[in-house]
């Protein structure tokens, strides 16, 4: 027997993940969750292409994916990689792609078709070996364009490198893949600023669903038989609280506001209409405005 409750009435929802609870500087668990699994399809779609176009497998897995100050991020990079630069459209800002020194000289090696041989010192790339590097580059923008479409974002590839300043956001949420090329390990790292995973979030967050006909009309059904208090209040006129306690029956109150001032209707005390008093036959009446 079912012992789920078989009720078309309304049940409690649970907040939204964005509004969790979270130190300063890290980001709710539902948005680190959407973006992971953003970054993951990239790296899929990545290693899929990359190896058509090297003629060999690529495997690897995301390792590590934590949020980190833009400083932090850029001082961490090891010289004799590169830092790319993809501009994110149609919002200003950008998403940084660290190729650690051992993924560049591996990918040179392969697309120069030099013999393998010891690890090549840590220096920096020259533009000819950009130039080089510039079909890898597209690649990555193309793969991660593709991870972030459900967003509605876009990236770019533009020629800045490592020695070029530029503008970092104060917060990046950086996810780090171990890429293998058989025996050769190497590291790659994209930072995404946080403000594109938030907005990541609002442009992937699911359409608000209507409540079907039967469950609708449980609802207003419902309403129906409530009751409400309803008054009808002349506010605005003041009195002394030494007046109000000698007042006895019979007096008169007179009111600043003129004769036939407009009421105001209350529901269950908070004001909702503001209305004309009438009269109606034989009884008196509240004419809405």
């Amino acid at each position: 027997m079912d012992s789920k409750p078989n009720s078309n009435g309304p049940r409690p929802v649970p907040p939204p993940s964005e509004y969790e609870a979270c130190p300063a500087g890290v980001l709710p668990a539902g948005q680190m969750a959407l973006v992971r699994a953003i970054q993951e399809n990239f790296f899929r779609g990545f290693a899929t292409k990359l190896g058509l176009r090297l003629e060999m497998p690529v495997a690897g897995q995301l390792a590590v994916a934590q949020p980190l100050p833009g400083s932090t991020f850029l001082e961490s990079e090891d010289d004799g990689g590169y830092l790319l630069r993809l501009n994110a459209e149609p919002v200003r800002g950008q998403a940084l792609a660290a190729l650690s020194p051992s993924l560049v000289a591996h990918l040179l090696r392969i697309l120069l078709g030099s013999p393998p041989g010891p690890g090549d010192a840590p220096r920096h790339v020259t533009e000819i070996e950009l130039h080089i590097l510039r079909e890898i580059f597209e690649i990555l923008e193309r793969e991660l364009t593709a991870a972030w479409q459900p967003a509605g974002i876009a990236f770019r590839y533009g020629v800045t490198g490592n020695n070029e300043a530029a503008t970092t956001p104060d917060t990046l949420l950086v996810f780090e893949y171990r890429v293998e090329f058989g025996d050769v390990h190497a590291t790659l790292r994209i930072a995404v600023p946080a403000f594109l995973v938030r907005l990541a979030v609002l442009n992937c967050a699911p359409p608000v669903e209507v409540a079907s006909s039967p469950v609708q009309e449980t609802i207003l059904g419902s309403l129906r038989r409530a009751t409400a208090r309803v008054e009808a209040v002349l506010a605005g006129s003041t009195i002394r609280m030494g007046d109000l306690v000698a007042m006895e029956p019979g007096q008169v109150l007179m009111l600043s506001q003129p004769a036939r001032s407009p009421l105001e209707l209350r529901i269950n005390g908070k004001p909702k209409f503001r209305g004309e008093w009438v009269a109606c036959g034989n009884r008196q009446a509240l004419d809405l405005m």
